[in-house]
């Protein structure tokens, strides 16, 4: 009797991710002296808000000789603590070197884009009393789903000597921050009927870098969103990433 090997099919959550699927490899073995340890790759990125004053100014004090944005990214610590900055997010992600990763923490926004007529029905008990319509509204016919939250996808290549490293990658931060309202009226009844869509702000980054493994990497600035959902022009988000190579050791 002869059988078949399985089939090695692709699992969903790589289908879902969009994530290149593990491909098989050789067994190591992490105790043989001989092995050369194999090595992973934590890109981290962190949003730093502080006041468009106090950017300007570590800006124009920053010498901005090297890449090595250390000695930038410590002072700004220092405000941190002293609350005179504020950490607004911290994205994390471990891969393997030229392949991809992605990790995030997000919700789906779920919204109407078309509408159809609406529809009238029958006449409510009071609306057939008083001889007035019964209220309706425009039906929705079509929807859209808007991903919110934060988000980080990245793809890092180590050079020859594992201390160079390639990354390419793009980091976000969206929310949904109010509506708009385009038709709106009242029936007889005074019942309001509304058309609205909805408002997102988002920030985000989509760059390729080099940098020395360890250091940190001051990658751009970007405006954060007011208390109102618009941008805030008297304060500011920097952002940094620091890359780490990890020897997978036992």
């Amino acid at each position: 009797m002869v059988t078949s090997a399985p089939s090695q099919e692709v699992p969903p959550a790589f289908e879902r991710s969009g994530v290149d699927a593990p491909t098989s490899e050789p067994e190591l073995d992490l105790f043989d002296p001989a092995t050369t340890a194999p090595k992973l790759i934590r890109v981290q990125l962190e949003y730093v808000e502080l006041s468009h004053k106090d950017l300007t100014r570590l800006l124009m004090e920053d010498k901005g000789t090297t890449a090595n944005a250390k000695a930038l990214r410590m002072e700004l610590q220092e405000m941190v603590e002293k609350e005179q900055a504020k950490v607004l997010d911290t994205q994390m992600v471990i891969g393997r070197s030229g392949q991809k990763s992605q990790s995030g923490s997000q919700s789906e926004f779920i919204y109407p884009i078309e509408y159809g007529p609406p529809d009238p029905g029958p006449a409510t008990k009071d609306a057939a009393t008083k001889n007035l319509p019964a209220p309706s509204a425009p039906i929705p016919t079509s929807f859209e789903t808007r991903v919110l939250g934060s988000n980080l996808e990245s793809e890092p290549t180590t050079g020859e000597e594992d201390q160079m490293i390639d990354l390419r990658f793009v980091s976000e931060l969206s929310w949904h921050v109010g509506n708009t309202t385009w038709n709106e009226e009242k029936n007889a009844p005074a019942n309001s009927l509304k058309v609205t869509t909805p408002e997102f702000y988002r920030i985000d980054i989509n760059t390729s870098i080099t940098c020395l493994a360890g250091q940190y990497v001051l990658l751009g600035a970007v405006s954060p969103k007011s208390k109102e959902g618009r941008m805030d022009i008297d304060r500011k988000v920097m952002i940094f990433v620091k890359c780490d190579i990890l020897p997978v050791v036992p």
